[in-house]
């Protein structure tokens, strides 16, 4: 049996875009010049184990809750703005941002460069928004740190990844 040509895949292949929209009408913006990305999922079990167990522990996953951490750097528009993307989360983790205006729905997706990407490596979610500054030694470069955490099940959707592997 031989082994199939493969590629190396990458940590930088991995896109997060947030709905600045309504639910009803998602406007998908991409989170721009990201980095970190890392999506954690925590089975959510409960024990039950029965004597046919001879006394070992039996977790049945009962659901699941999600994060996803990011990093995100600092770019300024003209006018003093950050991106509008960066605007939305700021606006998510404001003082007066509580109840449905602190929440927001992302996806997150494989999006390789030049090649295929994977069509079943795709969620989305609905999750309250925590963003601190990061980076504030006198030389660095802006950013903030971002943690999303769900706001119940993550949901596997079709990849929105317009990435493809070149003609041959």
């Amino acid at each position: 049996m031989s082994t199939p040509a493969t590629e190396f895949g990458f940590s930088y292949e991995y896109a997060v875009d947030i709905n600045t929209g309504t639910t009803e009408t998602p406007d998908w913006q991409p989170i721009r010049f990201i980095s970190a990305v890392d999506p954690q999922v925590t089975p959510v079990t409960k024990d039950a184990a029965t004597y046919g167990d001879d006394g070992a522990p039996h977790p049945v996953k009962l659901s699941e809750s999600w994060t996803l951490g990011f990093t995100v750097q600092q770019h300024r528009q003209a006018d003093g703005s950050f991106l509008p993307e960066v605007e939305k989360l700021l606006d998510l983790g404001a003082p007066d941002a509580v109840g449905s205006a602190a929440s927001c729905l992302f996806r997150w997706y494989d999006d390789p460069v030049d090649q295929n990407p994977n069509p079943d490596e795709a969620y989305q979610g609905t999750g309250t928004v925590q963003i601190t500054r990061q980076q504030t030694g006198n030389d660095d470069i802006g950013g903030w740190s971002v943690t999303v955490t769900g706001q119940g099940r993550r949901t596997r959707i079709a990849n929105p990844s317009t990435a493809s592997a070149p003609s041959a």
